[in-house]
């Protein structure tokens, strides 16, 4: 009887971490956000899409900077899903570099943006967003 007890516990330390692990898609991150208040430089937009296949998550991320006459766009860029549930994609620039982390939470997307100028002419800045759903 033991044997079986302690098969059986084995069996489920086996199967609980891959049910802990399943993500369903969208993502709650999935969809386009906007931050209003955008000054020339800083996020004005992103766009979030995610795909399930075969048991894999596939990320994807377009952000826009305010800019003057319209927004910049920065490309759809592939991202990675954490361990934790955030999206972690780098956005690769001429002349720099953005990193951002997004977490949702409800109606609001949370982005922290790390802007990296390429030739480390400048230091590196952070910032957190707070984005709406569109």
């Amino acid at each position: 009887m033991r044997m079986l007890i302690l098969v059986a516990g084995m069996f489920l330390l086996l199967v609980a971490p891959s049910q802990a692990q399943r993500v369903y898609c969208p993502l709650p991150e999935d969809g386009t956000w906007v931050y209003s208040d955008a000054k020339p430089k800083e996020i004005s937009r992103i766009e979030v899409e995610s795909k399930c296949e075969n048991e894999q998550v596939f990320v994807r991320v377009r952000a826009f900077t305010s800019c003057i006459p319209r927004d910049c766009k920065w490309g759809w860029t592939k991202a990675d899903l954490r361990s934790d549930g955030a999206i972690d994609v780098l956005l690769i620039g001429f002349l720099s570099s953005k990193q951002i982390t997004l977490k949702a939470f409800g109606d609001m997307l949370d982005a922290h943006v790390v802007n990296v100028v390429n030739d480390l002419s400048e230091p590196r800045t952070e910032k957190t967003y707070n984005l709406n759903r569109k």
